[in-house]
């Protein structure tokens, strides 16, 4: 043989107005008109996440330098606890009469800060939060509001006030009631921070957008969106203006890790740019569990029906040979895991895993073949619970992966990862470096470029290793393999009669007494089995001994 023949095989083939659905009273604090129109301004604003505590620690709760803000507790009466009403984790518990304080300075000038909080008690009470100026530990004016007492329901309020002239602003709760009053997830935003804008010039945010070119065209038309704030005027002008595009298509890659700070109102809400719709109860961002941590959120899904679900907006995938869904995921130990599926079109859902029953909560990689939806455009990756009940499954650090670097000894997109073995394979066929690395350029990178691959992948299946065909390889894997090291036209082009005749004799030895010799005792025993079905005697693995045994005996004989 001379040359491969030519292989006619088929290719492989943030920042927006708030929306939070939260308890929220802010007060009126004047009835002027110019009130009025300050409360519909305030609506308006774009919030910055700046800082969160959770509670996750003894130590807490822990003084910050910056950026984004500084955080100094200058009073912290009470302690952490593991056990609230508010399905957080770690919670700082108030006895009656104490009191927590926070001054806060961030360190980019905003204009206003809010604090949300979750917070519980049993009995009524006159408890309260405050946000505003103060010269020593704790502000003396500002915005103040209730946290009333409700049997211990999870309540999710809400303080806003101006930052004062100094750039500093101080917080403080204390617990006047009776009993104690535990609060969670104490999380900062400022509005109309200064510093590096940090959302894209199609979406609405602070001032100035992430791409310059377009920020600095659309700047020079109208200076409100880098002074002020990148309004839906300074979205229209990216088109309008000439400055850019921002025309709907499906994205060509999906990449997020859910930020360092928890966002109220669910995956959706904080990220609109990558989420398209979510369904039943959440999914929310945390910052518990394996998966993310204090300072590191991700998504977890909520209880009931229909099952927590969110769907990514559009991908394109129609360039991809190859692709795959990569995450972190943590499941809570007895709980089905979630399921993940692909939307195209109006086409039914293709499911792509179910995650099983874990064992253990421990946070674990794990990647889903993206095959079936490769090579389409429109496409939608749906992740849903696996379970109604409430449960503690945490996703983190998820991407789609195009054609990713694999090594020579798996199947992918075109090309290997080494070098020396790419080139080898691809200048016997260039199939390998054009469409596809498949089995077959895998088995050219085993058997002739010196690739240290531990199974040879045209080896295995069901053919027969003694019926010739047109395409490599036979389904005994050890016979095969044995094969095709002597003789790698049979894994790489095709099984032919050649590669039979040299199957014949896999695994069969015709020193049947086994003294070292295939002499008269061994010819003996065949005779004496003639016609049977004993495997021992059947050399030519035919299923009868025979002749064709009888044969390979003689050819191995020596007296």
């Amino acid at each position: 043989r001379s040359g491969w023949p030519a292989r006619p095989r088929p290719g492989v083939g943030q920042n927006s107005p708030d929306p939070m659905p939260r308890i929220a009273v802010i007060p009126l604090l004047c009835c002027s008109m110019l009130a009025g129109i300050e409360a519909v301004a305030a609506q308006e604003e774009t919030w910055t996440s700046l800082h969160l505590e959770s509670f996750e620690t003894a130590s807490s709760p822990r003084d910050v330098d910056g950026p984004p803000i500084a955080v100094t507790w200058c009073l912290a009466e009470g302690r952490t606890t593991s056990n609230g009403f508010c399905p957080t984790g770690g919670a700082w518990r108030l006895d009656p009469g104490e009191r927590l304080v926070a001054e806060l300075e961030p360190t980019g000038a905003c204009g206003r800060i809010r604090i949300w909080v979750y917070a519980s008690g049993l009995a009524a009470s006159g408890s309260w939060m405050r946000l505003g100026g103060g010269d020593d530990c704790g502000p003396v004016d500002g915005a103040t509001e209730a946290i009333p007492a409700v049997g211990g329901a999870c309540l999710d309020l809400v303080v806003e006030e101006q930052v004062g002239l100094d750039g500093r602003i101080q917080w403080m709760a204390v617990n006047a009631g009776s009993s104690i009053l535990l609060l969670d997830e104490v999380l900062v935003q400022g509005s109309g921070c200064s510093g590096p804008a940090g959302h894209s010039c199609c979406s609405i945010g602070g001032p100035g957008c992430e791409d310059e070119v377009v920020r600095d065209c659309v700047c020079e038309l109208d200076p409100y969106c880098c002074e002020v704030a990148w309004d839906q005027w300074c979205v229209q002008a990216v088109e309008e203006g000439g400055c850019g595009s921002c025309s709907e298509g499906c994205a060509v890659a999906f990449e997020t890790g859910f930020g360092e700070t928890y966002v109220p109102g669910g995956v959706c809400d904080a990220f609109p740019e990558l989420f398209d719709a979510c369904e039943g109860a959440g999914p929310y961002l945390s910052t518990t569990g394996s998966c993310g941590s204090s300072g590191d959120a991700s998504m977890r899904f909520g209880p009931g029906l229909p099952w927590s679900t969110v769907e990514t907006r559009c991908l394109d995938l129609t360039a991809a040979t190859t692709a795959r869904l990569v995450l972190e995921l943590s499941v809570q130990p007895g709980v089905p895991g979630p399921v993940v599926e692909a939307v195209v079109g109006d086409d039914p859902p293709i499911q792509l895993a179910r995650f099983p029953i874990s064992s253990t909560d421990d946070c674990m990689p794990v990647e889903v073949d993206l095959g079936p939806v490769v090579g389409r455009d429109g496409v939608r990756l749906r992740l849903r619970s696996g379970s109604a009940v409430g449960d503690s499954t945490r996703i983190d650090d998820i991407a789609v992966e195009i054609d990713p670097d694999h090594p020579p000894c798996e199947t992918g997109a075109p090309g290997a990862d080494e070098p020396a073995v790419e080139s080898c394979a691809c200048q016997l066929d260039a199939y390998c470096c054009e469409v596809a690395w498949d089995a077959v350029c895998v088995s050219i990178a085993s058997l002739l470029c010196e690739a240290d691959c531990p199974l040879i992948p045209t080896c295995g299946g069901t053919a027969s290793c003694t019926s010739a065909r047109e395409t490599p390889g036979c389904g005994d894997l050890e016979c095969c393999s044995a094969v095709c090291a002597d003789d790698p036209w049979c894994c790489i082009v095709a099984w032919d009669a050649a590669c039979v005749e040299s199957a014949l004799g896999c695994g069969r030895n015709p020193d049947l007494d086994g003294d070292g010799r295939v002499d008269g005792a061994d010819l003996g025993a065949l005779l004496a089995g003639w016609g049977s079905n004993d495997d021992r005697l059947d050399l030519d693995g035919d299923g009868k001994v025979g002749g064709g045994d009888l044969g390979l005996l003689l050819s191995a004989w020596t007296g």
